[in-house]
């Protein structure tokens, strides 16, 4: 019959090739069986049985060749042959140089530590809204935290889905907010701010420009990518202001803020001000960074997460003062001006907070405190002197 074809291979294997047209392209795959009457009768029924799904339009590729490399043409290359694993490695490997470095970073570890060990070993279509519910049930992070998890794998689904390999995403048959329990749906981030007196306290044990870094870091409210890549061109000192147009993630730097309205003006309060006119001496003539690590091997000499978070520890020795992340500098800021007063339109700007809703959210206790002191308020008091009067400009 034409369209099936006894093939000897080399070392006398018989296979049959099967020849057909889809997609406007000519496919020819073999089956191993040999040569015989009923064989050559079977391939011929499968020939017929491709070309009636193929004129249906319900012909799908790896249905009938899970492991050819031809499949691959036809989007993902069959799921049904290939493991979650290998279409995770794929997807992985495909947005590398699409993402952003920190978005890049995050979904690496998503596919590589939890969703490649949970379920990498199964095809696509084997994964059922079962396995979901019950890895789900064993999870003890927030629905935020899971749903970021899995979200590599839901896309890598809804292609497949969009291709025509599998028929429906598992996720969407459940909803991942009821496998949750209720004290994990919300996100359990809170902000956990230091005092002022704790601040100047664990700014004293540091010495220049260590110190002066996380001080304008306490004083400005920026995110740590934006401290790192503060150049000096972007610092007004005499208008008392700095502009924020960019940030660094994973040791990049990048033209941009995390957001569009992360391009924003900051005015300088008096410590920040001071931190940067102290701060020229040590780093102006050696680059346009603001901000540098001595210690840094890289020509740049540019901080990163693990550095900063080793600086601002060893401070808190012996203090007796909690240790927080360094980026609570950044909430510090905006919990002492809310709860001074300050309006909250303004701190969510000079956040660069995207809505107010946003900034309600993270520190409502602190804006309610503010609200309680009235119209008769005192003057607000963070931030509004120089910390190291000895101490001179250069």
């Amino acid at each position: 019959m034409k369209g099936v074809t006894p093939i000897v291979r080399k070392g006398g294997k018989q296979v049959y090739r099967i020849a057909f047209q889809w997609r406007g392209q000519q496919c020819r795959e073999t089956v191993s069986l040999a040569h015989t009457r009923s064989n050559e009768t079977y391939c011929e029924r499968l020939r017929g049985e491709i070309l009636r799904a193929i004129e249906l339009g319900t012909f799908k590729y790896g249905d009938y060749f899970p492991n050819s490399p031809r499949a691959m043409a036809f989007g993902h290359g069959g799921g049904r042959g290939k493991t979650i694993k290998d279409l995770l490695e794929s997807y992985r490997n495909r947005v590398k140089k699409t993402f952003a470095p920190s978005t890049f970073a995050a979904v690496r570890k998503a596919i590589d530590n939890v969703l490649i060990p949970w379920c990498g070993t199964m095809r696509a279509h084997e994964l059922a809204p079962s396995d979901i519910r019950d890895w789900v049930g064993n999870q003890t992070t927030s629905l935020k935290r899971i749903r970021n998890v899995v979200w590599p794998l839901r896309t890598v689904l809804d292609e497949l889905v969009a291709d025509g390999v599998i028929d429906f995403n598992p996720f969407d048959k459940l909803k991942l907010a009821k496998l949750v329990p209720e004290d994990k749906r919300t996100s359990d981030f809170e902000p956990d701010p230091y005092t002022e007196a704790q601040v100047i306290t664990l700014l004293g044990r540091l010495s220049p420009p260590d110190r002066l870094a996380f001080q304008l870091w306490a004083y400005t409210g920026l995110r740590t990518g934006e401290l790192i890549a503060l150049r000096w061109p972007r610092v007004d000192l005499q208008a008392g202001t700095i502009r924020i147009t960019e940030t660094t993630t994973e040791r990049r730097d990048k033209d941009r803020p995390k957001t569009k309205a992360g391009v924003r003006t900051i005015p300088l309060l008096p410590a920040a001000a001071e931190a940067l006119e102290l701060m020229r001496k040590y780093t102006l003539l050696g680059g346009d960074r603001v901000t540098v690590n001595e210690r840094s091997t890289r020509e740049d000499r540019a901080w990163d997460d693990k550095r900063l978070a080793g600086v601002w520890r060893a401070a808190h020795a012996g203090t007796g003062i909690e240790y927080r992340n360094p980026y609570q500098l950044r909430h510090t800021w905006a919990s002492q001006l809310l709860s001074q007063g300050e309006n909250i339109a303004l701190i969510s700007r000079m956040l660069g907070h995207a809505t107010v809703e946003m900034t309600m959210r993270h520190y409502a206790r602190w804006v309610a405190q503010g609200e309680e002191l009235g119209f008769d308020r005192p003057a607000r008091t963070y931030g509004m002197k120089r910390l190291w009067a000895q101490e001179k400009a250069a």
